[in-house]
């Protein structure tokens, strides 16, 4: 049970990692004016944007808390000098490189690539490596993802003494003042983050998972998502602050991930679920070159663009991921992941991306 149940998360890590490059494909394609947002696509878009950031989070915030709940276990049962000792360098270290290091790696690659193309008309936005000298303040498109999670484990973490309610509470409120303020887009994405993150770990808090799980709910919480996204979206409500839309979309999100684990796509759906970072960190280039061939060179019709960007983007890295895994060098890189159980089994005395 245990077992599926993490299995859920990786899926819907898996199932959210799918709707970002969704999401980044057709932007590019709107922002290049090759698609009309008016319609149809608009409509989509916003159910997209509505909840598949928000799943990363609590699925962050909710292993956050296990494994807090796990180490005050450990200093209740009289471990607690040796726990106190080593419990921030236990926190801070795997945070910096799991989260710090790829946000600086990335955004640096990221930026590198954008600048050698820049004037090409492979990219919609023109860029310098200049642009690096404020990366600790102002995130690289789209990684501001990555900074908010780790604002947001250091938060949670510093805030520790307060309850996961009163820090979800307390990022709401911050959320909704910040909003319409004329202030840098970073302080509301740390809070947008914050209130997720602390939400994820309320779940695991007030053991909310297991009341959500059944079939009369899931169809519930999806009527209650499209409901409430297209009344916010008919008026015109800014995306993050369609918080009942972004609610129900999450227990039926997570319910249907719990009943994809006992299915025939549970394999290929953790790996995807696993391989979210290299996903993240790659599919934008992958994504810009896919449009200028499959454009200009192969002069492809817009559907074609369209599915051959998600394929690549998806594809692309999750390969390179699963490859620098096997060969050893996947924590350089910050793409170090499990996938003994998935794909191969552990060589005795090795350790997959070590």
């Amino acid at each position: 049970m245990q077992t599926k149940r993490l299995d859920g998360l990786d899926i819907a890590k898996g199932i959210a990692i799918l709707l970002v490059v969704y999401g980044h494909v057709m932007r590019g394609l709107q922002v290049a004016g090759l698609v009309s947002f008016d319609g149809v696509w608009g409509y989509v878009d916003y159910l997209v944007y509505t909840v598949h950031m928000p799943v990363f989070f609590v699925v962050s915030g909710f292993l956050y808390e296990a494994g807090r709940q796990r180490a005050q276990a450990a200093r209740d049962v009289g471990l607690r000098e040796t726990a106190s000792d080593g419990a921030g360098r236990s926190f801070w270290k795997p945070k910096l490189v799991t989260l710090a290091w790829p946000y600086v790696l990335w955004s640096t690659v990221h930026l590198a690539a954008q600048a050698i193309m820049s004037g090409s008309g492979m990219v919609n936005h023109e860029a310098s490596l200049g642009r690096l000298a404020s990366i600790g303040w102002n995130p690289v498109s789209p990684f501001w993802f990555l900074y908010a999670l780790f604002m947001a484990f250091a938060a949670s973490y510093l805030l520790q003494r307060f309850s996961a309610r009163v820090v979800a509470l307390l990022a709401f409120l911050l959320m909704l003042v910040v909003h319409p303020l004329p202030l840098p887009a970073v302080i509301g994405d740390l809070a947008f983050g914050l209130v997720y993150f602390s939400l994820g770990r309320l779940v695991f808090a007030e053991r909310l998972a297991g009341p959500l799980r059944s079939a009369v709910t899931l169809g519930l919480a999806t009527a209650g998502f499209v409901l409430s996204a297209s009344i916010a979206y008919r008026y015109a409500l800014d995306v993050r602050l369609a918080t009942v839309g972004t609610l129900c979309g999450l227990v039926a999100f997570f319910m249907l991930s719990t009943l994809l684990a006992h299915s025939p796509l549970r394999r290929p759906l953790v790996i995807l679920g696993r391989c979210t970072m290299g996903i993240y960190v790659m599919h934008i280039l992958v994504i810009a070159t896919f449009r200028a061939v499959g454009l200009k060179l192969l002069h492809l019709d817009l559907t074609a663009v369209i599915l051959g960007c998600i394929a690549f983007a998806v594809v692309v890295p999750l390969t390179a991921q699963v490859i620098a895994n096997r060969i050893g060098i996947a924590r350089f890189l910050g793409l170090q992941t499990k996938l003994d159980d998935v794909l191969w089994r552990r060589r005795p005395g090795a350790v997959a991306g070590e």
